[in-house]
């Protein structure tokens, strides 16, 4: 395996410590009710301990942070991160050292964006958790899933056409820099998710189905076997946690939800029937805007890639009005890849033009750390995504009126006043 290597500068942002912390005088969007309440929260050990409309005694030893009347919000969560797929094209397949210092700077926009927490959904491995966790890199909590289970020739298999297959022939099967894993059979499926899980992965991904950057499969072709998902879910399972799954079709994405993955990955092809199935299965359809919209323009993409696009972004729209139809869970994510990740933000107005503010605010939020919690025990973190008592405190200040207009959110630099993560404070502009 090439693990990736993190090039970390040692002059990172230090943390504001302080026995707690006590905000004064803000607006309260509690990351589920779409009214704003006024009030003060207090902080104490990296927990919310107090959330009151009346005055609150701040306790000896805590900061007092006066919130000038600014609107308090849960950090947000993105459900489709890639940390390490970021190398642009022209650098080809980069050594893992690259792809981590890429990885370094993605984590840091992350976190500088308001985004508290991410789920990686898959490539990343869980080592840069855990370099987050402790302090080496500036960056939002990871849930990593590792590498990608893909069938030989499926959606993670990112050979060249003449490249020889790495299991049938002397070398490693994993992609890249252990971004993603060929697995073939059902002993393989339970190897590879079993060894992900022992590395750290919070939950499992696997390859459902065809994709639009991925030259050999079809979008229609159905990925993998009945017998080899059931053998990703068994694994995840035992470990208390889930799989998600790419997939795009209805056929995919039926096969996927009747053998037991519980959040698919785009989902745009689906019908009606499908997306009634995906409710009555409680499964969630985890789908982002702003990538589709944007991908063609993606330095180095193919005639090919371009040909699928076409297909899958005929369906956005379409599986949108089937999300609020069947009120499928979906969160907010936005799977940027190849340097996209400036365009982070963007992905609020995108949603906007669908959802209003204070919706597209809880899918960031509320809803978005509902999907996290399915991971169970492998959950470490506690209870985060809501302004409540005795939950995480990842709090945010915002300049403006996102409930009004959440074009705010697009400029974190000047409108994002202070970033808490797990009741330390990583920036303030107050």
């Amino acid at each position: 395996m090439q693990k990736i290597v993190l090039l970390v500068a040692w002059c990172l942002p230090s943390l504001a410590l302080a026995d707690g912390y006590l905000i004064e005088n803000v607006r309260i969007f509690n990351g589920v009710d779409p009214e704003l309440t006024a009030g003060h929260v207090l902080v104490e050990d990296g927990v919310i301990t107090t959330v009151s409309e009346d005055v609150i005694e701040a306790p000896d030893g805590a900061t007092v942070i006066d919130g000038a009347n600014r609107v308090l919000t849960p950090g947000f969560i993105d459900l489709h991160a890639h940390l390490t797929m970021h190398v642009p094209s022209k650098l080809g397949d980069a050594h893992a050292t690259v792809v981590g210092a890429i990885a370094n700077d993605v984590a840091r926009q992350y976190l500088d964006s308001g985004f508290t927490t991410i789920r990686d959904a898959g490539g990343t491995d869980p080592d840069i958790a855990r370099a987050i966790e402790a302090g080496i890199v500036h960056g939002p909590r990871v849930f990593p899933s590792a590498a990608i289970l893909s069938q030989t020739g499926g959606h993670g298999d990112w050979r060249h056409s003449s490249a020889p297959h790495p299991s049938l022939e002397a070398g490693s099967p994993y992609m890249g820099a252990d971004q993603a894993v060929l697995v073939d059979g059902v002993d393989q499926h339970l190897a590879a998710a079993r060894e992900n899980l022992r590395r750290g992965a919070t939950q499992i991904k696997i390859m459902g189905g065809g994709g639009v950057m991925s030259d050999y499969d079809p979008i229609d072709s159905l990925q993998p076997s009945p017998e080899e998902i059931r053998a990703a879910v068994q694994a995840a399972s035992d470990w208390g946690t889930y799989v998600l799954a790419h997939a795009y079709t209805s056929e995919a994405v039926r096969r996927l939800v009747e053998n037991g993955v519980r959040c698919i990955e785009h989902g745009l092809l689906i019908d009606d029937a499908t997306a009634k199935l995906v409710k009555q299965n409680d499964v969630v359809i985890s789908t982002q805007l702003v990538i589709f919209r944007e991908l063609a323009n993606l330095p180095g993409i193919s005639e090919t890639n371009l040909e699928k696009l076409a297909v899958v972004l005929e369906g956005q729209e379409n599986l949108i009005r089937l999300i609020k139809k069947y009120d499928i869970t979906t969160g907010f994510s936005t799977d940027l890849i190849g340097g996209m990740y400036p365009m982070l933000t963007r992905e609020f107005t995108e949603r906007a033009l669908y959802w209003t503010p204070a919706e597209v605010l809880a899918q960031a939020t509320s809803e978005s750390a509902q999907v996290i919690r399915m991971s169970g025990k492998r959950n470490r973190f506690g209870n985060f995504g809501e302004i409540r008592e005795g939950w995480v405190a990842d709090l945010l200040l915002i300049n403006g009126e996102p409930l009004d207009d959440i074009s705010v959110l697009r400029d974190p630099g000047r409108n994002l006043a202070l970033i808490m993560k797990a009741g330390e404070i990583v920036k303030s502009q107050l």
